[in-house]
């Protein structure tokens, strides 16, 4: 079964290189997506960072001016 949110993760734009979002797709929104900790925050509530990884590291984006 899938992450429900799979088709409007915000985190999916910010990946220039589809091969890494597959990975990340592949490990958790198509698989084990209740152990991802963008998945944990939406279900309690909680803000998600736009640029939390599933496995709760941050991922390094350049600020827009």
């Amino acid at each position: 079964m899938a992450c429900p949110n799979l088709q409007g993760c915000p985190l999916f734009p910010l990946f220039r290189m589809k091969a890494s979002l597959q990975v990340w797709q592949v490990q958790f929104c198509e698989g084990r997506y209740e152990g991802c900790e963008r998945y944990k925050l939406s279900r309690a509530g909680q803000r998600v960072p736009p640029n939390l990884l599933p496995n709760g590291k941050s991922l390094d984006v350049p600020r827009i001016a």
